[in-house]
């Protein structure tokens, strides 16, 4: 059985991943560059794209994200994906989760089948998505 290489990635692993952080958990870096290294694809939703210019423009944490975006929209191994009706009626089903950002993030996994790498110990403890490792 072939391995799923389909990941939803959520905000915070984005943006530590890319500056490098020690915050990120070396088993998620790990999952990620697993992913991009084996010709995965590497979901990355339009919510936490916002999230992130968010977090950037309040300086929440200090990074490029005009860099990050580039990085994110000219690379093969990521996809950006939109926020529509069908992932809306996803997001309408999910209900181990209720922050509206983890709930979009955890309905575009399950509109793509795709696991979701996160650290977030409510995603990972809902029932609503699969194991992430």
């Amino acid at each position: 059985m072939a391995e799923n290489l389909l990941y939803v990635v959520d905000t915070h692993v984005l943006i530590w991943y890319f500056i490098g952080s020690e915050r990120l958990d070396e088993t998620l870096k790990a999952k990620v560059d697993d992913v991009r290294y084996r010709n995965g694809r590497l979901l990355v939703p339009t919510i936490v794209l916002s999230e992130a210019l968010f977090i950037a423009d309040k300086g929440r944490v200090k990074f490029d994200f005009g860099k990050l975006y580039r990085i994110v929209r000219d690379s093969k191994e990521f996809e950006v994906v939109g926020f529509g009706a069908d992932i809306f009626e996803e997001v309408r089903k999910v209900e181990g989760v209720i922050e509206i950002h983890d709930r979009v993030i955890v309905a575009t996994a399950k509109y793509y089948g795709a696991g979701v790498i996160t650290k977030d110990r409510i995603i990972l403890n809902s029932g609503e998505i699969e194991d992430n490792s």
